[in-house]
């Protein structure tokens, strides 16, 4: 369940670009279905690249609401092995490498037809409460 900071979220929210929905597949990771707008295209009938990034990043912020909540990413390093067409279903998944000491290394796969178009590392740290005056 994602933490109430996060409802208002560009990628997941109900008024988010993808109203993503993402279920628990085991202890440590996450899946999602999303339909790929031809709206969000870069070049001609391909998935711009900052979108798969996107979804990428909210699968693994996702991912963290398992073990971390309040995580933000550290690092993310995209691998990009197809490009992605647009009007189609995909699957975007994510889960924990290890945890420790308030960082977490995950992976994720973004999947199309059962095709890895794109794969990624990255690494999250837990935020810290914040002060209020």
């Amino acid at each position: 369940m994602p933490p109430r900071s996060h409802h208002q979220c560009v990628a997941c929210s109900d008024n988010g670009l993808f109203n993503l929905r993402f279920y628990q597949d085991d202890e440590t990771a996450v899946s999602a279905k999303v339909w790929l707008e031809s709206t969000w295209q870069g070049y001609q009938d391909q998935l711009h690249g900052g979108v798969v990034a996107t979804l990428l990043d909210a699968a693994f912020t996702h991912c963290t609401f398992l073990f971390a909540p309040q995580s933000v990413t550290a690092s993310l390093n995209i691998r990009y092995h197809h490009p992605v067409p647009v009007a189609v279903e995909a699957e975007v998944r994510a889960w924990c490498i290890k945890a420790k000491h308030g960082m977490s290394q995950l992976e994720a796969t973004l999947t199309v037809a059962g095709t890895v178009c794109a794969s990624a590392t990255a690494s999250f740290m837990r935020m810290r409460a914040s002060k209020t005056s």
